[in-house]
C-alpha cells in the first residue's frame, strides 16, 4: 500500500502524489511539491499512459450538460479518458486551471475552398478554437468534389465539402434562364451522385444568386431526392433574404417536406431595415415545420452586417435583436459564412473573429445564453447535422479535437477596417490529438484530416 494524502490524491498535484508525478515526468513545472498532512492508507495508483493530459479545466462536453472540473487524457488521435482526476504517465500536461475545455468548434458554412487547396495552414481559424470547416456552400464548388478532396493535404484543420449546384447547372444547362429537359436533369443527377459517392456531405444551392436563381422549386426537389440515399443535407441560401424572405423560407420548407431530406437554412437573416422584426415570424416557421416533421435547422453568424454591406462602413443590414433571437433558437447553430483568399486575406472580419466574438458578446457580456448551450451550438449540433459520429463531443473514444480558452479574455480583434487581426483568448487547440495551438501560438503542426460523408 502507498501512504498518500487523500486530499492531495483527489486534487492531483500536491504532496506525495506530486512527488510521484515529478518522477514520472507528468507534473506541470509551476506546481511545487508540498509536505502533506494526516496521511491515510490508499491503494497503489494505476498511472494512465497518454500523450497529453489536459489538467483541471472546466469541461463542457458539447451536449448542453452541466460543466464540471476535470482532466482529459489523449493518446494518438483519441480521447482515452475523462475523469475528475487522472494520474498520467509519460504525458505532457496542459494546465487548464481557470479555463474552459470544449470540443473544437465545427463551422458548417464556409467559403474557404481555394485557401484550403492552396494554403490550408489555418492560423486564423485555429485561433478561434475551430477545428473543422465545411466548404462548398451557397452552390459554390467544383463540378467534381472527389478531385478536390483527393488533393487536400497539409491542412491545419479538418475539412469537408458540400457539392454545389452552380457549376453542375452551368456545365449542363449553361447560364440561360431555361428549364432543364429530362436528359439534362439526368446529367445533373449523375454529377451530384458522383459527388455524394466521393464524400460530399450534401447538396448546396443559393437560390438568390444568378444563375442558380433560374432553378424552380421542382428542380431542386428532384435533385434533392438523391440526398436521402446518401444521408446528405440540403444546404440552402434562400431565394430572397430581404423583402420576400417569408415566402423564401416557406419554399425551402416545402422542398424539405416534398423531398423528405434534412434542410440547412444558411446564414439566417431578415436583411435591410424595412424587414427588421421579421425574424420572429421566420423562427415560428422553422418551429412549425419541425413540429410537422420537416428536419430543418439554420445557422447564424455573429455580425449585424454582411459582406454586401462593406462598401459603406456605417451600414448595417441586419438587426441586432433579430440576430439575438436567432442565436438562442433551439434549431439554430453557429457558423461563420467566412471566405478566405489563397493568401489568407478576408473581406469580412467573421473569417478571423466569428467564434470568439459570439462567446464574448452573447455569453460573457450579455448573458444571452449559457456557455454550455452556446458550445452545443458550435460543436455537437453541427456534428450531428453532418453525421460526424466521432467529433463534436468530449467523449472517450472520440477524436481529440479540443479547444481550451479563457472565457474572461476571449475576444475578436478583426474589424471592418482591419479584417485580418487575429482573435485572442484561445490557449490551446488539439486537432486529431495533435497540439496545433499552445499558449496562444500556432505550432505549425498540420494535423487536419479530409472528412467525407
Amino acid at each position: 500500500m502507498q501512504r498518500i494524502n487523500r486530499r492531495d490524491f483527489l486534487l492531483y498535484g500536491t504532496g506525495t502524489l506530486a512527488a510521484m508525478l515529478t518522477l514520472t515526468g507528468c507534473l506541470p513545472k509551476d506546481i511545487k511539491i508540498q509536505a502533506h498532512a494526516s496521511e491515510v492508507n490508499m491503494p497503489n495508483i494505476d498511472f494512465l499512459e497518454c500523450d497529453y493530459l489536459i489538467h483541471k479545466g472546466l469541461i463542457i462536453d458539447g451536449t448542453n450538460s452541466q460543466p464540471f472540473e476535470g482532466d482529459i487524457a489523449i493518446k494518438g488521435d483519441r480521447i482515452i479518458k475523462i475523469a475528475r482526476s487522472i494520474a498520467g504517465k509519460n504525458c505532457e500536461i496542459i494546465d487548464a486551471r481557470g479555463k474552459i475545455v470544449s470540443p473544437g468548434f465545427i463551422d458548417i458554412h464556409t467559403h474557404t475552398e481555394d485557401y484550403m487547396v492552396n494554403n490550408g495552414r489555418s492560423e486564423m481559424i485555429l485561433l478561434q478554437g475551430v477545428t473543422t470547416q465545411i466548404g462548398g456552400n451557397c452552390g459554390n464548388s467544383k463540378v467534381k468534389i472527389g478531385s478536390v478532396l483527393d488533393n487536400l493535404n497539409g491542412m491545419g484543420i479538418n475539412y469537408g465539402m458540400f457539392s454545389g449546384y452552380r457549376e453542375i447547372r452551368r456545365s449542363v444547362v449553361g447560364n440561360a434562364n431555361v428549364r432543364p429537359n429530362g436528359a439534362q436533369m439526368q446529367a445533373m443527377l449523375d454529377m451530384l451522385q458522383e459527388n455524394l459517392q466521393a464524400g460530399a456531405f450534401g447538396f448546396s444551392v443559393a437560390l438568390e444568386y444568378w444563375p442558380q436563381s433560374f432553378a424552380t422549386t421542382d428542380e431542386i426537389v428532384e435533385l434533392s431526392y438523391l440526398l436521402a440515399e446518401y444521408g446528405g443535407v440540403l444546404s440552402v441560401h434562400v431565394r430572397d433574404e430581404g423583402d420576400r424572405v417569408i415566402p423564401a423560407v416557406e419554399e425551402i420548407i416545402e422542398i424539405g417536406l416534398r423531398a423528405k431530406v434534412p434542410v440547412q437554412y444558411s446564414h439566417i437573416k431578415a436583411a435591410h431595415r424595412k424587414n427588421w422584426g421579421k425574424m420572429e415570424e421566420i423562427l415560428e416557421l422553422l418551429s412549425e415545420a419541425r413540429d410537422s416533421g420537416v428536419d430543418i435547422k439554420a445557422d447564424v453568424y455573429g455580425y449585424n452586417f454582411s459582406s454586401n454591406d462593406l462598401g459603406d462602413s456605417s451600414y448595417y443590414s441586419i438587426n441586432e435583436e433579430d440576430m439575438e433571437r436567432a442565436i438562442i433558437h433551439p434549431q439554430v447553430m453557429i457558423a461563420s459564412d467566412s471566405g478566405l483568399r489563397v493568401n489568407g486575406v478576408a473581406i469580412h472580419p467573421r473569417a478571423y473573429g466569428n467564434y470568439p466574438r459570439i462567446i464574448a458578446q452573447y455569453v460573457r457580456n450579455k448573458s444571452l445564453l449559457s456557455i454550455e448551450t452556446l458550445i452545443h451550438k458550435m460543436t455537437a449540433m453541427p456534428a450531428s447535422r453532418l453525421g460526424l459520429a466521432d467529433r463534436g463531443r468530449l467523449l472517450e473514444g472520440y477524436k481529440a479535437d479540443i479547444a481550451v480558452f479563457d472565457l474572461n479574455n476571449i475576444n475578436d480583434e478583426a474589424t471592418r477596417q482591419q479584417t485580418t487581426r487575429y482573435s485572442k483568448g484561445v490557449q490551446s487547440v488539439f486537432v486529431n490529438g495533435n497540439l496545433a495551438l499552445h499558449n496562444g501560438i500556432v505550432s505549425g503542426v498540420l494535423a487536419g484530416e479530409v472528412l467525407r460523408n
